[in-house]
């Protein structure tokens, strides 16, 4: 609405601009006032009786014309922001993992040098060779030391599979999806923000934002929306989005603390009240500038999962 509101008044002023300045030109070259109606049917009586009029009469209205209606468009016309975000390349965890798994066999190898041993006996038979029985003593070796240490290895296999359990869950949620999309929204990608995964990303018209989680604290959440907010800042000028944020079962329901994130107790409650803040139809004129929107906050959302 500001922008349209923009455009009004900068049209306004580049008409009354240039009409002074066409004012002005024909009064002291031709002597003929673009205001009078005399002077109009003056022009029209010396055309219609084919009395010669000066080319430059004619050359002077049509660049007039042209200079009124090109600094109109130039003014008016829809401007599409081209924003380039900076990629961060994360690759320095995958190395980390391969030396653990590969510095445990030399200690369970150790043992090898006993083969002389049992190898010097099968020397006489050169058949046997390729078959050097050499895994049944690795195993050998391998089985005291595991007797030998039981509580070493099985706080490890304790520990491995809690962290998967906890982060399955939280990923999807497709009826906070079908809310949103009754509800005349446009659902985007979930993204992680920092250490915070959220539920459900939604844009509707006139730059509104709906970013929620399940299971989280309100502080989570607003710290997850001011990151966002600190983006849109950095990369867009004169533009405001509005971003509404709401929890569904937060620890922290009952404090009084983030009172501007909306808390509810189940998925019922969040689509009772949607239902009754729906997504305002798009106007038929504003397509464009929602199709920009969306782009850019799809380049927002790979932003965010890359850093």
């Amino acid at each position: 609405m500001k922008n349209k509101l923009d455009n009004f008044l900068l049209g306004t002023l580049w008409l009354s601009a240039t009409t002074l300045g066409a004012c002005f030109w024909f009064n002291t070259r031709f002597g003929f006032n673009l205001f009078s109606a005399s002077h109009w049917k003056h022009l029209a009586y010396m055309q219609a009786a084919q009395n010669p009029v000066s080319p430059a009469f004619y050359i002077s209205m049509t660049i007039a014309v042209i200079v009124v209606i090109l600094g109109l468009y130039l003014l008016i016309r829809p401007r599409f922001r081209k924003i380039r975000l900076p990629i961060r390349h994360v690759s320095g965890t995958a190395p980390t993992t391969t030396p653990t798994v590969i510095s445990q066999p030399p200690t369970t190898s150790q043992p090898v040098p006993a083969a002389p041993a049992t190898a010097s006996l099968t020397t006489p038979a050169p058949a046997p060779i390729p078959e050097m029985a050499r895994p049944p003593r690795l195993n050998v070796a391998i089985t005291p030391t595991l007797v030998g240490t039981p509580p070493q290895t099985q706080p490890q296999s304790t520990t491995i599979p809690t962290p998967t359990v906890q982060s399955a869950p939280q990923t999807d949620w497709p009826q906070l999806r079908e809310i949103f999309i009754n509800t005349g929204y446009t659902v985007k990608t979930a993204p992680r923000i920092g250490t915070t995964q959220t539920a459900l990303l939604a844009i509707g018209t006139d730059e509104t934002l709906w970013l929620g989680g399940v299971g989280i604290e309100k502080s989570a959440l607003q710290n997850a929306i001011n990151t966002m907010n600190q983006v849109f800042s950095d990369t867009l000028d004169d533009i405001y989005i509005n971003v509404h944020g709401f929890v569904i079962a937060a620890p922290d329901a009952g404090t009084t603390s983030e009172s501007d994130i909306l808390t509810f107790d189940s998925i019922n409650a969040l689509q009772t009240y949607m239902a009754s803040h729906p997504n305002p139809p798009l106007p038929a004129d504003d397509s464009g500038n929602f199709d920009a929107f969306s782009a850019y906050i799809s380049t927002v959302i790979d932003y965010l999962g890359k850093i």
